[in-house]
This record gives C-alpha cells, sequence and structure tokens, in this order.
C-alpha cells in the first residue's frame, strides 16, 4: 500500500460514551487524548476526534467514511461487527475475487447515525491511486 499521511477528521457526537464503547471497544481502536468533553480517537492511523454533543454545538450526521485496511484486517472486522450482533447497512461483499481488481466493502453505523464504509483493495496502487498521466488519460477517454 502507500505510504499515506494520516487525516484528522473531527466532528460531535450525541454520547461521547457509546462513541467510546464502539470506537475503542469494539473496534479496537486507541484513545490519544482525552480532555473529558472530547477524545481523539486513533482510527486505523489517523486522528478522529469526537466531541460531545452540547448547548450550541450539535451532533450532525455524516455521509459516510472509513478506512482503506489490508484484506485480512477487513475480514477480522468484518467477523467482529458479526459475533457483536453490529447490523449492517450494506453486508461485506467482495468483488472481482482472486484478480487484480479485487475489492471489499462494507458498511455499518455507529452509535450517532453515522456511515462508516470499510474497504480493501488486492492492488490499491492500480485501482486507486492511479499516476497522474493516468488519470489526464482516462479523463481525456471519459471526461
Amino acid at each position: 500500500m502507500l505510504n499515506i499521511k494520516p487525516f484528522h477528521l473531527s466532528f460531535v457526537v450525541p454520547s461521547l460514551e457509546e462513541a467510546r464503547e464502539f470506537y475503542v471497544n469494539l473496534l479496537g481502536c486507541k484513545v490519544g487524548r482525552d480532555a473529558g468533553e472530547w477524545i481523539d480517537i486513533m482510527f486505523y492511523g489517523h486522528q478522529v476526534t469526537m466531541h460531545q454533543e452540547r448547548d450550541g454545538v450539535i451532533a450532525k450526521p455524516i455521509d459516510h467514511f472509513g478506512p482503506v485496511l489490508e484484506k485480512d484486517e477487513w475480514l477480522k472486522v468484518s467477523a467482529s461487527l458479526k459475533a457483536n450482533l453490529i447490523a449492517f447497512e450494506m453486508p461485506p461483499l467482495i468483488k472481482g475475487e482472486n484478480t487484480r481488481g479485487e475489492v471489499g466493502k462494507f458498511i455499518v453505523q455507529d452509535p450517532a447515525g453515522d456511515l462508516l464504509e470499510f474497504k480493501y483493495y488486492a492492488n490499491f496502487t492500480g485501482t486507486v491511486a492511479l499516476e497522474s498521466a493516468q488519470i489526464k488519460a482516462v479523463c481525456d477517454m471519459e471526461c
């Protein structure tokens, strides 16, 4: 996989404790800083900051976000979610199995109602991270 720099995402949740339970105890993410009214979660190598909803600071739904994992980790996470009876908004699906274009994804909802999309690519650089010359060639043909 590429050497990708971590991103930061910050949002407000209705219940910080429910968020902690889901992200830390269920998904296995680690807590970084914890200020009481907000926490940093180390989300598969990225920093996700969750703030407790309060007067004037209201939780708003996020369409979706999620990590791109290696296939083994993707399988472990999906198995853990199934074992903990977490409903899938989109069940685990693998397309193009045993090909260079193999890709897997599933979607679950966190306690705040945000959608998390978990993906893996057998060939991330050949599928998603096209070089700029490849992008231009594709765009010239399709745009």
